[in-house]
């Protein structure tokens, strides 16, 4: 009996299988600066270029940057204003040692009503990712950025009370991250952690959307066509650009605490707000296109990329023709690559299609339609 009892034991002495996980991240910085520029009248009569205040960005990397304008540029015996962006100094981050940032930029004008017009460029990791280095020649942007004539033209509203206000957003691609982890050694410890954290998070998320519901200690007012609602100024600049200009310049939000949007109806408003507090809002089903409309409008990069996906979901060949032109209207780089990809491997159907005949042959959107020929090719 005792032979057998050693025999029982060893057989289930089989060896562990080990099973080892290996991540690979990238470093990702994204910040936004923006350059008024008064008694603009004045400053496009000059011959030379007139430089911004040296800014840094972003908390990671803390490299200084600068942007030269030309206000008064003939290219092509027009008259423009041009715009670059140059590298002044390279901070503690990665690349210190090679005088070298990873990055890309985007130039827009911020308009009367706060909202980006003129765009040129793209930051993020699906654009163009250039090498901006530490020398006196380098920098990068557009001699024709805009003509002058567009860019005074009142009806434009660009230039306001001889003011421009000029906002470039910088995406900035660091160093690799690597993390080997043999998950066999992971304890029960590590789920304990994770839970917590998360019900942590849930808690602040919770508490925000509760600031906002019940009006705790508010200093800014938004109001509709219909409503009002108790905002924190505080939140509002963190999570928008758009926002950020209002309060941090002389406008008329600033001096009265109180921004209105009429534009857009009560529940898309009230939507936009819980998204800003809490990451989501019970609108989003039902009215994403709105909701787009007005990320854009107010630069609220979470709410659109959750827009974008909600879209993207939905894809078919009845919608196909209608969200390229939307996400096209709205600067949705995600939803306009899917359309375009969805379009093209269902190019036979859709041709046969008289609603996506019409879409496509419409004046307003013969542009958007042929970037298809080349997005093919």
């Amino acid at each position: 009996m005792a032979q057998n009892t050693t025999k029982q034991q060893s057989s289930t002495n089989v060896p562990e299988i080990v099973t080892i996980e290996g991540e690979t991240d990238i470093e990702q910085d994204e910040f936004t600066f923006i350059w008024t520029v008064k008694h603009y009248s004045v400053v496009s009569e000059l011959e030379t270029f007139v430089n911004s205040p040296v800014f840094k960005g972003g908390p990671k990397y803390n490299h200084a940057w600068q942007i030269e304008m030309h206000p008064n540029h003939v290219v092509e015996e027009v008259k423009h204003m041009s715009l670059y962006l140059s590298l002044v100094e390279c901070g503690k981050g990665t690349f210190s040692k090679e005088k070298m940032v990873k990055a890309n930029h985007q130039f827009a004008i911020l308009n009367a009503d706060g909202k980006l017009a003129k765009i040129a460029g793209r930051p993020g990791p699906t654009a163009t990712i250039n090498e901006y280095k530490l020398t006196r020649s380098g920098r990068w942007g557009y001699k024709k950025f805009i003509a002058f004539a567009e860019l005074i033209n009142p009806e434009n509203k660009f230039v306001v009370d001889d003011t421009l206000k000029i906002q470039c957003k910088i995406w900035i691609c660091g160093g690799l991250k690597e993390k080997v982890e043999n998950i066999n050694e992971r304890t029960n410890c590590n789920t304990f952690v994770e839970k917590r954290i998360t019900i942590a998070r849930n808690g602040a998320i919770m508490d925000f959307g509760k600031m906002l519901k019940e009006s705790i200690r508010t200093d800014v007012t938004i109001a509709t066509n219909n409503r009002t609602f108790g905002a924190h100024k505080a939140i509002l600049m963190t999570r928008s650009s758009v926002f950020a200009a209002m309060f941090n310049v002389d406008m008329l939000e600033k001096e009265v605490n109180v921004v209105e949007i009429t534009d857009f109806d009560d529940d898309i408003v009230e939507g936009m707000l819980e998204h800003l507090y809490t990451g989501e809002t019970d609108y989003m089903n039902e009215r994403v296109k709105e909701f787009l409309q007005i990320a854009e409008k107010y630069d609220l990069t979470g709410l659109k990329e959750g827009c974008e996906y909600q879209l993207v979901g939905n894809l078919n060949k009845e919608n196909a023709a209608a969200y390229l032109i939307l996400a096209n209207n709205y600067n949705s780089p995600c939803l306009k690559e899917k359309s375009m990809e969805f379009i093209c491997k269902n190019k036979g159907e859709l041709l046969k299609s008289q609603t996506f005949l019409e879409e496509m042959k419409a004046e307003t959107n013969t542009s958007i339609f042929a970037d298809l020929f080349f997005y093919h090719q």
